[in-house]
Parts: structure tokens; C-alpha cells; sequence
């Protein structure tokens, strides 16, 4: 499933918070991304999307390293990398609504 075409919002929401900040190579792996699959933490509100990590020649920087980039004042999300750049995880605050349209389109 393509993170761009199930949550387009969302995708949209993380480009306008990431781009101000210089991470277009973030950008660039969110509009290819495949969601692998999600969990949900209802105590949390809290849902993560594990995505399939796109190919590493378009996601590896120079230096890369495993890091966290918080969008959570801007759009509540978290983003994990893993070593060679790529996007892992996008945490989603307040994920329940989320989570139901993912299980609305997994039909």
C-alpha cells in the first residue's frame, strides 16, 4: 500500500514540515513509500507506520546515521531513520482515525 495514495494529508502535511528544514531527501523517500504495516497504541493515541524501506542509493546522505526527526510540534509526527537514511517508522499522534481509514483501505 502506498503511504501517498492511502494517507495523502498526512504525506502532505510531513513535506510542508520537512522541506523548511532542508530534509527534501526525506521528502523524496515519503512520496515512494509502501507501508509495510501499523500498529496501534490506544493508551497512547499513538499509531506507528512501519514503512518498506525505499531503495538506499536514493536515500543514503552523505554520513547517514540512525536518527529521529520530530515533526511533532508541527504535524505531532515522529520519524525514525535507520543507518543508511532511510525512513523506518512514522509515529503518528492522535493515530486512531488514522488507523481506521489504513484498516478501511486494507479491504
Amino acid at each position: 500500500m502506498n503511504l501517498r495514495a492511502a494517507l495523502p494529508d498526512l504525506e502532505l502535511a510531513m513535506e510542508g514540515a520537512l522541506l523548511p528544514i532542508g530534509r527534501g531527501d526525506i521528502v523524496d523517500q515519503l512520496r515512494e513509500a509502501s507501508i509495510e504495516r501499523w500498529e496501534y497504541d490506544e493508551f497512547a493515541d499513538m499509531a506507528s507506520i512501519f514503512i518498506t524501506p525505499v531503495n538506499a542509493a536514493t536515500a543514503l546522505r552523505p554520513g547517514a546515521q540512525a536518527e529521529t526527526v520530530s515533526l511533532y510540534d508541527e504535524v505531532g509526527v515522529i520519524l525514525e531513520t535507520d543507518d543508511r537514511g532511510r525512513v523506518t517508522v512514522i509515529e503518528v499522534a492522535g493515530g486512531r482515525d488514522l488507523v481506521e481509514r489504513l484498516e478501511g483501505g486494507k479491504k
